[in-house]
């Protein structure tokens, strides 16, 4: 009875080493994999926080052409105008400082801009260090307008980019609008 006994207590130890052995082997495959993916959760992470910047400049840029279309429409008169006369130095500098006017308020790096009070917000929400801060403008803004190719509805063109850390995203998108002539 004792052989019998002392036998499986030598088949349970042997058990219980081969389970702690295939356990200790998982837990080391599981840190290996993680340590290895490290440095790529921390591009994602920079890659998803710019995107999200230059979001932010894209909803910008939709919202201030909601809001006041009458000054988009006024830029976009000129640029009309400018097509038929290219050399008119009026119409260029008239042009050159509307779109000043209208891009500021999309780049976050001119003080006291609406983007400058959204990218605060957004790096003071992050708790992120001086290295790692949001930045945003807008590329471009245009209309593209397809009236005289027998299509009624116009486009609005919006590029938009957005940096963070050491990555940087651009966004386009185009807006169907209905152009009063």
């Amino acid at each position: 009875m004792n052989k019998i006994i002392a036998q499986k207590r030598g088949i349970a130890i042997a058990v219980v080493l081969v389970f702690c052995v295939a356990v200790l082997g998982l837990v080391t495959i599981l840190v290996m994999n993680t340590r290895f993916h490290k440095g790529s959760h921390n591009v994602q992470f920079e890659q998803t926080r710019a995107l999200m910047a230059a979001k932010a400049a894209m909803q910008l840029a939709i919202y201030k052409f909601r809001v006041l279309p009458s000054e988009f429409y006024k830029l976009h008169e000129i640029e009309k105008k400018l097509r038929a006369d290219p050399s008119n130095s009026l119409l260029i500098n008239k042009l050159n400082a509307f779109v000043d006017i209208w891009n500021k308020d999309f780049d976050s790096d001119v003080p006291g801009s609406p983007a400058d009070k959204i990218n605060q917000r957004m790096n003071s929400i992050d708790q992120i260090d001086a290295n790692n801060r949001h930045s945003f403008k807008v590329v471009e803004f245009k209309l593209v307008s397809r009236k005289n190719k027998g299509y009624v509805k116009d486009y609005i063109q919006i590029r938009s980019s957005g940096k963070y850390g050491n990555s940087e995203k651009i966004l386009e998108e185009l807006i169907e609008v209905t152009i009063v002539h």
